[in-house]
Order: C-alpha cells, then structure tokens, then sequence
C-alpha cells in the first residue's frame, strides 16, 4: 500500500522501494500474492517512466503468477495495467486484448466500477475515436 501511496503523490523512487521490500518480504514468506502485486506496481512505475519492456516483463511476471495462483481480482487489475502500458506504447491491438480479459475477471466478479473502470480507458484508443491518457492506475 505504502508503493502505491508513493506512486500516487509521484514519489517513483521511494514507491520503487517499497515495492522491492514487499517482494522480499514476499519472497521470504512464501506469500507469491503479494510478491505479484508489488510486480504490478512496479510495471507500472516502469510505465511512467517509459520503460515499456520492462513493464511489460513485469506484468507478465505477474500475470503469470496471478494466473497460477487464481486470484481474480488481482489478475483482472495486472491485464488492466498491462492493457495500459501498450495503449501507452501504441500499441491497441494487444491493449484490447489485455482491457478484454481484465473486464472478463471483473464481470465474473460482479465488480462493475472496476468494468467501467476499464472501458473507460478502453474508449481511450485512437481505433475507438479516442484519444491516448494516462491513468493513475487507483482503484475506483
């Protein structure tokens, strides 16, 4: 929580620290959860600050974790900051992809601020009539 607080005041150096101390402490306590969250986080610092391949190894790190772990609700926000990360590269066709599937989770979840969430910054590709934003990634 202490990252994403960081993250969000644009403190990326001390939400980068505390990201790292989660993933040891993750790491240390068997506790792969928080390790792919603290993953996501810092994919999404990566992003920020325009270190797409690294985000993108980041978020599939975590995806893939999240994946085998089975928890929706965080693997529905790791395809989110993974579709935001290539909608920030240009890149929509796999942005689509990533929004797809994190409003797929969300909607079998029944969370429908997080669906709306996410086609939000969907409506936001240029092939949609949109235009390119960056989103600070809270949680609504």
């Amino acid at each position: 929580m202490l990252g994403l607080t960081y993250k969000n005041l644009a403190k990326i150096e001390e939400s980068s620290k505390m990201y790292y101390k989660a993933i040891e402490f993750a790491e240390k306590s068997k506790y792969t959860q928080v390790e792919a969250k603290a993953l996501t986080g810092l994919a999404e610092l990566e992003r920020i600050q325009n270190n797409f391949e690294e985000a993108l190894s980041k978020h599939s790190e975590s995806i893939k974790i999240l994946d085998k772990i089975g928890t929706k609700c965080d693997l529905a926000e790791a395809y989110f900051q993974q579709g935001l990360t290539y909608q920030k590269m240009g890149k929509f066709e796999p942005s689509e992809v990533n929004f797809d599937k994190a409003i797929e989770l969300f909607t079998e979840m029944e969370a429908p601020r997080q669906v709306e969430k996410v086609q939000r910054e969907k409506l936001k590709n240029p092939q949609r009539g949109g235009t390119v934003g960056y989103s600070s990634g809270v949680n609504n």
